[in-house]
């Protein structure tokens, strides 16, 4: 919930003619804005700019062998890893042959990072996240004051030291800043982002839940089903399909926290959304009474 998949859209529009490749391994569904999508394959998205975006169904390995055959080559590959992943172990795919790793850029949700920074759950995971950067996005900077964000830049520079630090709201940060952050092929980098304390527990502690429906909804009940939802479900997405006399819409749905929107979105006809907490607060069961009440 950060804004990774905002700000890889944001690089979409503005390539400047790179030729950019995706490679996204997010825990919910792959998100690229509707109208970027010229076709879409069961593992592979043509986007209308010339860029390519691979899901990791057939495995990691898999997708960066596929990207590599293609003809023209990608300028650059990019990878939207999961909220959970080790970044520092993922960038080991950057000494694949054929490629060169750039850098690897985090992003911090201003308004949520401290907080998660101390949870007894995602502590290490986040913790870990800040130090494999070599370049800190400090987004959605518009939800706080000016005195907490120089704030939190003097506290990721001690969680960080001598890593730099870009202010944004909705990830809009010049491509020139996103690309080229890394000290590229120095033996520091690579002494820096070899594998670290991952443990593989670090991702069950989360949970999903996820609702599909075919019958469209009122945007009465969606408004308040979100409202019913606990607090202790962190990020939710998706769409809801909200009938009308004009023959019916859709909307995209993002939460993180308990902030959310509702947005109308250009094709859909079903709703479909997951919500993911941590696996020892959130209960399924009040989550299923919720749609029973509100979306049944």
């Amino acid at each position: 919930g950060a804004g990774k998949t905002t700000l890889v859209n944001h690089l979409l529009r503005h390539a400047r003619g790179n030729r950019l490749a995706l490679i996204i391994n997010d825990f919910g569904a792959i998100n690229i804005d509707a109208e970027l999508i010229s076709e879409q394959t069961d593992d592979q998205i043509s986007l209308t700019n010339g860029c390519i975006c691979c899901g990791m169904s057939a495995g990691f390995d898999e997708a960066i062998e596929s990207l590599l055959k293609r003809d023209p080559l990608p300028d650059r590959i990019i990878v939207e890893a999961s909220g959970v992943a080790d970044v520092t172990a993922l960038a080991q795919y950057g000494h694949h042959p054929g490629l060169r790793l750039d850098s690897i850029i985090v992003l911090a949700d201003a308004e949520t990072v401290r907080a998660k920074a101390r949870d007894k759950y995602v502590d290490k995971t986040v913790l870990r996240q800040l130090r494999g950067a070599d370049l800190i996005v400090l987004n959605k900077t518009d939800l706080v004051t000016a005195e907490a964000v120089d704030d939190l830049r003097r506290w990721l520079e001690q969680i960080s030291p001598g890593v730099p630090v870009v202010s944004s709201r909705y990830g809009q940060i010049p491509i020139d800043a996103f690309f080229g952050a890394g000290h590229i092929n120095t033996a520091e980098n690579e002494a820096a982002h070899q594998p670290g304390d991952h443990q593989a527990g670090d991702h069950e502690h989360y949970i999903t839940w996820h609702f599909e429906r075919e019958a469209p909804l009122t945007r009465a009940q969606v408004e308040t089903f979100i409202a019913a939802l606990p607090a202790t479900v962190l990020r939710g997405k998706g769409f809801f399909s909200v009938g009308s006399e004009a023959g019916g819409r859709c909307l995209l749905y993002q939460q993180v926290g308990r902030r959310w929107t509702l947005t109308p979105h250009p094709e859909g006809d079903t709703t479909r959304f997951v919500l993911i907490g941590l696996a020892a607060e959130l209960d399924l069961e009040t989550l299923d009474t919720a749609a029973a009440c509100h979306l049944g």
